[in-house]
């Protein structure tokens, strides 16, 4: 029997509009000895009807049909049943280049690797473009330097918070136990990520992209007020990440970093909330409760020169309305990003962000 080397993942909720570039993404790559794990996570579309016609044709695909549990169980139960020695995720509407998980693997493999990243190319407003690596590529990073830095950013910001771009060794996943929270979450690929290079002794990024990720609207993940994520990253501030990981941060690094991504978190929820198609009294109420939260008002004031570091004139003027609790400074801020922003240009925090802000 051959041995399977990458096993991929690919939790499936009523996806049909996209399945198929998905599927024939994978059937198509060079790395041959893959297995294809779909978990179809109760769909009421024709998404299971689709995976089985290629089931029918390439033996590599599993199907696991389950209830609606969201897709933290269902990524869960394909790590269950995946027999590669190295294990990769996928969502349903991206897709990936053919030489992604060869290119992947072998690095792995020449390099006894715990985790290897690629680069990401995003899909947005009918533009393509290359999200540049986290960290120096081609290197690798040993444990201390994952230690000081990468656990950092896993903390502090966004950038790595993706399981879908990267491989995991086997042995790592199964023998440290790795697992999505079973609750149903926000930054779920986060707290997989936490624990996997918490536990990890050696990773690289890659000078290679070969993911491929679809910004799609209708997606429940983008219904930011109906899911009142504002609320879930008010949770995610008060969640122990030191004791549940084990990590080696102290208490006051931690709380740091958490206020850092919090309040930046806020300044996206923001402008999705401003660019949402909703009305314009919904919106502008559920941004009020945002920027004149308690939490929010304390947080971006202690640690304000933290949160802007790096950051452009978007942060900096979301941090100065919260400052100066000025309900006229919202106002025209929404009106701003609501007038200028369309589907197929939506350039408007770039525009914002195009020359840093040194100085307040």
């Amino acid at each position: 029997m051959t041995q399977i080397k990458v096993s991929v993942i690919i939790p499936v909720y009523n996806a049909e509009k996209f399945l198929v570039d998905c599927i024939q993404s994978l059937l198509n790559q060079t790395l041959q000895e893959c297995e294809f794990i779909f978990v179809n996570d109760g769909s009421s579309d024709s998404s299971q009807q689709i995976i089985e016609k290629f089931r029918g044709k390439d033996a590599r695909i599993v199907l696991i049909n389950q209830e609606n549990k969201g897709i933290s169980s269902a990524r869960n139960i394909g790590i269950e049943v995946s027999k590669g020695e190295y294990v990769g995720f996928l969502d349903n509407d991206d897709y990936v280049k053919e030489t992604m998980f060869e290119t992947l693997y072998n690095n792995a493999i020449k390099n006894n690797l715990d985790i290897v990243v690629s680069k990401t190319i995003l899909g947005r407003d009918h533009k393509y473009i290359i999200k540049d690596a986290v960290f120096p590529t081609e290197k690798i990073y040993h444990q201390d330097f994952i230690q000081k830095y990468i656990i950092t950013s896993l903390l502090r910001e966004e950038d790595l918070f993706a399981v879908w771009n990267k491989i995991y060794k086997r042995s790592l996943v199964f023998q440290k136990e790795v697992r999505f929270p079973n609750s149903r979450v926000i930054e779920e690929d986060n707290m997989f990520n936490i624990q996997a290079f918490n536990q990890a002794s050696k990773v690289i990024f890659l000078d290679y992209s070969g993911y491929f990720y679809r910004e799609v609207t209708t997606s429940e993940s983008r219904k930011t007020i109906e899911n009142d994520y504002f609320d879930k990253a008010l949770q995610k501030l008060l969640f122990d990440y030191k004791k549940e990981y084990n990590l080696s941060v102290t208490y006051q690094e931690l709380e740091k970093l958490k206020a850092i991504r919090f309040i930046h978190r806020v300044c996206y929820l923001i402008y999705k909330c401003t660019t949402a198609k909703t009305s314009f009294s919904k919106k502008i109420n559920y941004i009020r409760k945002m920027v004149f939260h308690p939490t929010v008002f304390s947080l971006s004031n202690q640690y304000r020169d933290e949160i802007l570091y790096n950051k452009g004139k978007y942060e900096f003027l979301v941090l100065k309305i919260i400052k100066n609790k000025s309900i006229v400074g919202l106002y025209l801020l929404v009106l701003t990003i609501k007038m200028v922003y369309h589907p197929k240009i939506s350039e408007t925090i770039r525009f914002l962000n195009r020359s840093k802000v040194q100085n307040t």
